[in-house]
């Protein structure tokens, strides 16, 4: 199916037993790709996709899992249509039903062993993951390769809701840092923050919505040491209880680019406020 046909599919609110096991046959995908949004109902990417069986170590649950799903790319390939690597975006946004939202380069999309997994096969109705036992369906993005992680990039949101094809500046200039050469420490501290913290924490009210703004009304760098916010982002849980992970294997430097990245925003956002 090409991005221009609309799937507004309304099922009745049921269940669907799939191998003695519960899956919502309402869940639904929304897709958005510039000015025009489409709908893939389960159903639906049941009808047009292969189901693969998937077991593999789950690091969001810490043990092997088992799950059926759909190869992500399959997925792209059926709400975008093919080439959509090609065309002029950059970036794609996975956004989930609390407001979290993931933003990965369209190059480790395209990677092997990216799915998503519409059922836990062993536990029907889902097994509930992270820090709120919170029930992960009806989607969830999972990767099979170890070295496909978080940490290094890849997107792993549950209760997955929408998927965004999108020009990161153009959706997010408020977060871009402008005016600096991408060799600067604060271009690297930059794709740092898309990476890790953007999926929680925004940058001038652009961003994700768990976690606070780090720019606004006041940047973090304003009322914070530097060596207090190296060691809280390098380790939250010594300091508080928290749905922020722990980053232990960011260097000393990336920290620093970091930092770098928060004061640069810092310095643009009290020129506008000058300028005004």
């Amino acid at each position: 199916m090409g991005f221009g046909m609309r799937c507004r599919l309304w099922l009745a609110a049921s269940m669907l037993f799939c191998g003695g096991l519960a899956v919502a046959a309402d869940a639904r995908l929304n897709f958005v790709q510039g000015g025009s949004s489409a709908t893939l109902s389960l159903e639906q990417m049941q009808a047009r996709l292969p189901v693969a069986e998937l077991a593999f170590f789950d690091p969001e649950y810490g043990k092997p899992k088992r799950y059926r799903g759909f190869a992500l790319a399959s997925v792209l390939d059926l709400a975008f249509g093919k080439g959509w690597q090609g065309q002029d975006y950059s970036e794609m946004i996975f956004s989930a039903l609390d407001g979290y939202a993931s933003v990965s380069t369209l190059e480790k999309l395209g990677e092997p062993g990216g799915y998503i997994v519409f059922q836990d096969v062993e536990h029907p109705g889902w097994e509930p993951v992270g820090r709120n036992q919170a029930n992960p369906g009806p989607f969830y993005l999972v990767w099979t390769r170890p070295e496909q992680s978080t940490k290094h990039g890849y997107p792993w949101p549950w209760q997955l809701a929408k998927i965004e094809l999108l020009r990161f500046q153009d959706r997010y200039p408020e977060v871009y840092p402008a005016g600096i050469d991408k060799a600067a420490p604060a271009h690297a501290g930059f794709l740092t923050f898309k990476e890790r913290c953007m999926r929680c924490h925004a940058m001038n009210q652009q961003g994700g919505k768990v976690g606070p703004d780090l720019n606004a009304p006041q940047s973090v760098v304003e009322y914070r040491s530097p060596a207090m916010l190296k060691a809280f982002i390098r380790q939250p849980s010594q300091f508080r209880y928290s749905h922020m992970p722990d980053h232990t294997d960011l260097s000393d430097a990336d920290l620093e680019d970091l930092l770098a990245y928060f004061g640069h925003m810092a310095n643009q956002r009290r020129l506008r406020l000058n300028r005004n």
